[in-house]
C-alpha cells in the first residue's frame, strides 16, 4: 500500500448497515482529511477577512468532497440493506472511491447502482430549506447531485454496473462501483 495521502486505501466493510457506514465515514474522512485541511484556512481567513464571495467558493469546493463520499455511502447504505452480510471492500482516495462487493440477483444489484448517484441529488433536495442563506451552496449542491445523477447516462463504472448486472449472482461477478 502506498504512503501517497491522495491514493486510494482499500477498507473491509463490517456487516450491519450502522457499521458499515461508520467504516466508510471514517475511510473518508482519512481520505479527504489533507482536502479538507488545505480548505479550512482560506475559508477561515475569507469569513475572518468579510469576504463572503470567497468562503462561499471554497465551502462549494468542500460540497464536491462530500458529494464523492455520500454517492458512496449511498451504495453501501443499500447494499448493506439488501445483503447485511454480504463482503464489501471500500477503496477511497480524494474525489476517488470504489465499492467492490458482491453480486445480487439483477433488480437488488440495480438497486445497489442507482442508489449511489441519487443520493447526492437526495442530499441537495433535503438542502432546498437553506436557499435564502446559503444560496450558492444549495446551488452548487444541487448541480453535484444532478451531475451524479446523470452519471447513470454517461460511460461511469455505474452505467457499466447497472448493464451488467447479471440475472442471478451466479452468471456474473460482482460489479465494481465508483468513478
Amino acid at each position: 500500500m502506498s504512503d501517497d495521502p491522495v491514493a486510494p486505501r482499500a477498507v473491509a466493510l463490517p456487516p450491519g448497515l450502522v457499521p458499515a457506514l461508520a467504516r466508510g465515514v471514517a475511510a473518508f474522512l482519512r481520505a479527504d482529511a489533507a482536502a479538507l485541511a488545505a480548505l479550512a484556512l482560506p475559508l477561515g481567513a475569507a469569513v475572518a477577512t468579510g469576504h463572503l464571495v470567497v468562503a462561499h467558493g471554497v465551502a462549494v469546493l468542500a460540497l464536491a468532497l462530500l458529494a464523492n463520499a455520500l454517492h458512496e455511502l449511498g451504495h453501501i447504505a443499500a447494499y448493506r440493506l439488501l445483503a447485511p452480510r454480504g463482503r464489501a471492500v471500500l477503496e477511497c482516495g480524494t474525489l476517488t472511491a470504489r465499492l467492490h462487493r458482491d453480486a445480487l440477483a439483477r433488480r437488488r444489484d440495480r438497486i445497489v447502482t442507482v442508489a449511489g448517484p441519487l443520493t447526492p441529488l437526495a442530499a441537495a433536495a433535503g438542502s432546498l430549506p437553506l436557499l435564502p442563506v446559503a444560496p450558492a451552496e444549495v446551488i452548487a449542491a444541487s448541480a453535484l447531485g444532478l451531475a451524479h445523477a446523470s452519471s447513470l447516462l454517461l460511460p461511469t463504472a455505474d452505467r457499466r454496473a447497472w448493464r451488467r448486472a447479471a440475472s442471478s449472482p451466479a452468471e456474473q461477478a460482482a460489479p465494481t462501483l465508483g468513478a
